[in-house]
């Protein structure tokens, strides 16, 4: 399974970022390697666009659980169209927030 988040630094020691679309990096975990990668937002300072942008990056990550504090609707939309699941993230870093979904603790969203 691959878990991502958006974050305001890079790590999985790093908080979640407010904003998926404005995030500065993505840390991507795959459960089975018990692994994780940091990927750079690129679109962060495009005008327009973005949540979409982030979108199919994700998708072309083959993401299937997305942890995050919110999401616009036009990402939404576009998420949906994968069989990605959304959960609202905690207050707590990365790492804390994987293990709390693993543990079945995080709430559903959409």
């Amino acid at each position: 399974m691959i878990i991502a988040l958006p974050t305001k630094t890079s790590g999985e020691k790093s908080f979640i970022s407010e904003q998926l679309g404005r995030s500065n990096f993505f840390y991507v975990f795959d459960t089975e390697k018990e692994s994780g990668e940091v990927y750079i937002n690129q679109f962060k300072e495009q005008q327009g666009g973005v949540g979409v942008k982030v979108a199919e990056l994700l998708i072309s990550k083959n993401v299937d659980v997305l942890i995050t504090p919110r999401i616009g609707e036009k990402a939404l939309r576009a998420l949906q169209q994968s069989n990605m699941k959304f959960y609202e993230c905690t207050d707590k870093i990365v790492k804390d927030n994987i293990a709390s979904y693993l543990n079945g603790d995080l709430k559903e969203l959409a």
